[in-house]
């Protein structure tokens, strides 16, 4: 993710065909890197058909609703992109994980097991709740504007009526 990083708001229409949704219709919405962008976008059935699939960090389906409730968090897609990210070295792909972890933790997806230090870097070992699965994220000092960025970046990813970047507005 690069420092100037910028999201819109969710149009009417495919991302990749400009076909506009129809009330009801299929939706498939995903997370995917380009040029080393994370992106979140919408797309039809076709286009997602037509996809490269190689750019995809996490995708799930949804119905395309012009007027809808309050936002709701697919946490099993955090999970999925929390996985995701595990390999991912980057600074900037590790604070974004450490974020999540946080958000996950406050939501009681994942809980805190211990914490292990190695060569000086502490790591979380975190388990996801009713499973055995575990997740390692290491500890990071987030100053306060970058953790502000990074939660604008989370809160557009996670709510597509919202728009804006990360030099637009203050976090949720």
């Amino acid at each position: 993710m690069a420092e100037n990083w910028t999201y819109a708001k969710r149009q009417l229409c495919c991302s990749d065909c400009e076909r506009t949704f129809q009330e009801g219709e299929e939706v498939y919405s995903m997370m995917r890197i380009v040029e080393d962008e994370l992106q979140r976008v919408d797309l039809c059935r076709a286009s997602f058909d037509d996809r490269d699939a190689s750019q995809d960090v996490v995708y799930w389906r949804t119905s395309h609703r012009e007027k809808g409730g309050a936002m709701k968090v697919d946490f099993d897609m955090l999970l999925a992109v929390l996985e995701k990210l595990a390999d991912d070295q980057r600074d900037e792909r590790l604070d974004l994980r450490y974020l999540l972890t946080l958000l996950l933790v406050r939501h009681r997806k994942l809980r805190l097991e211990r914490v292990e230090s190695k060569k000086g870097v502490e790591f979380l070992i975190l388990r996801k709740v009713r499973t055995k699965t575990t997740f390692k994220v290491e500890s990071r000092e987030l100053e306060e504007e970058r953790r502000k960025r990074l939660s604008a970046v989370l809160a557009g990813l996670l709510d597509p009526t919202s728009e804006g970047g990360i030099d637009s507005g203050e976090a949720t």
